[in-house]
């Protein structure tokens, strides 16, 4: 059976669609959800109207913007669904719009996740493991950080080295994670529930890949103990050990409310809490990393797609993809917003990145520059990284500090943090631009995927 293909436990229950009957007998959450199907279809529309435009201004090579797949279209409603409340005020446009196809998939969220490890010396997936809510497998990940690498400088005249190719996925990858120490590559899809982890040094699977059938992992987070994967969807957040991919501690899901996701997820450095949100959301929520149970009171956003903390843990960093909301920065010990940087990035910011020494904020938009920002005022800090080729695709700081790494069309580029002038361009062997770039904190290790790619790329900078 190929790893996509529905697992048996989809057959259970394809319900859901919450609603409340109208006057005439109908129920008015059909009505809703269509709605909302047609809305998600006109964001969906807009989204790949405003890629095509992105890289007409930018240059070749296009590539296919990375928009989920359509929404089931309609599931009827359960007798014993959550009704909403009467008086309860409607949602905005925006969130209709940003959020359309939300309620109309509940049913796929609504029901345990139905959860594989995979062997891959079979196409058969066995059921070896169940992510169940409230599933406890081993103990709470420990807030002591993971040794992590020193510091080290890039080269003088750096190049790359091929390391390995990993292979293994069958879809076009979405996201790549190192783990604290460099030792471990997390992986996963981008359109289907494929989780995997790779060791560095071995080049191997650590453990057999992790298959859902009803989710799609969009946020994917190591602990700062190296302990935990912890991964978020538009209802819910699981969390996995790092080694074995068993579940590891009680999922958080939040069924009832559409509106509220799990696609960005962030540890803090301490490792006591974490930060998460989405596209669709309306704020940001802090969760105890011990007992996976809310903090405090959850920050107001407009939608945050990407969620980083500095790494003196003091600021706390989001953003809007869609160029709705821009960068916002906040004070973590107070809960308080800090002065925004501008918003005038064209289409929204695709990366962000903290220096080590937590003083200077990288943002990389959607067009072909890179700005830094004050993380206390706001305010830019010099000149920006331009003149790359289309889109910026992949963004870093060294870990020393010095250096700043980005990736667009051409290949990989390093430039000087103070002086902000370009120390050396890389070409990629063997390819010819850098759809994502994850690097490593040992300074010296980068993974890379092409566009539309369902292969890892290990380098070696020399």
């Amino acid at each position: 059976m190929d790893e996509r293909e529905p697992s048996p436990e989809d057959g259970r229950g394809a319900a859901s669609s919450t609603g409340r009957t109208g006057p005439d007998g109908t129920t008015e959450a059909n009505a809703d959800a269509e709605e909302l199907s047609q809305l998600r279809a006109e964001r969906d529309h807009l989204l790949a109207e405003r890629e095509r435009l992105r890289h007409e201004l930018n240059g070749p090579p296009s590539h296919p913007p990375r928009i989920p797949p359509e929404p089931p279209p309609h599931f009827p409603a359960t007798p014993d669904a959550p009704l909403q409340e009467a008086d309860a005020p409607p949602p905005s446009r925006r969130r209709l719009l940003v959020g359309a196809g939300a309620a109309v998939v509940m049913a796929a969220v609504a029901v345990p996740t139905a959860i594989a490890l995979l062997d891959d010396d079979t196409d058969d997936a066995k059921d070896t493991a169940r992510a169940k809510p409230g599933t406890h497998t081993s103990g709470d990940p420990s807030p002591t950080p993971a040794r992590t690498p020193p510091p080290v400088a890039i080269p003088a005249d750096p190049g790359l080295r091929p390391l390995a190719t990993l292979k293994g996925h069958r879809g076009d990858i979405g996201t790549l994670r190192f783990s604290p120490d460099g030792k471990t590559l997390a992986s996963s899809e981008a359109h289907d529930g494929v989780l995997r982890l790779w060791d560095v040094a071995t080049r191997k699977q650590r453990a057999k890949a992790l298959l859902s059938s009803l989710v799609v992992f969009k946020g994917v987070a190591f602990s700062p103990d190296g302990r935990t994967v912890a991964t978020g969807h538009e209802s819910r957040a699981q969390f996995w050990d790092a080694t074995t991919l068993r579940p590891r501690g009680k999922e958080i899901a939040k069924h009832e409310d559409p509106f509220l996701s799990f696609e960005t997820i962030a540890f803090s450095p301490d490792g006591t809490i974490f930060a998460t949100s989405g596209f669709i959301d309306q704020e940001i929520r802090f969760y105890d990393a011990a007992t996976h149970r809310q903090k405090a009171t959850p920050l107001e956003s407009k939608g945050a797609d990407k969620l980083v903390f500095s790494p003196d843990g003091k600021t706390l960093a989001g953003v809007d993809e869609s160029g709705m909301d821009g960068v916002r920065l906040w004070d973590v010990a107070t809960r308080t917003q800090r002065p925004k940087p501008p918003n005038d990035f064209f289409g929204g910011s695709n990366h962000m990145a903290f220096s080590p020494d937590s003083t200077t904020l990288a943002v990389a938009g959607s067009s072909n520059d890179v700005r830094f920002f004050d993380p206390l005022t706001g305010k830019e800090r010099g000149g920006p990284l331009d003149s790359h080729v289309g889109s910026v695709t992949g963004l870093a700081y060294a870990t020393d500090g010095k250096s700043v790494l980005t990736a667009d069309y051409s290949g990989l580029h390093v430039w000087d943090a103070a002086t902000r002038k370009r120390r050396a361009t890389i070409s990629v062997p063997g390819a010819t631009s850098i759809a994502q770039l994850a690097f490593s904190p040992d300074g010296r290790t980068l993974a890379t995927l092409g566009f539309q790619d369902k292969t890892i790329h290990l380098w070696r900078l020399e």
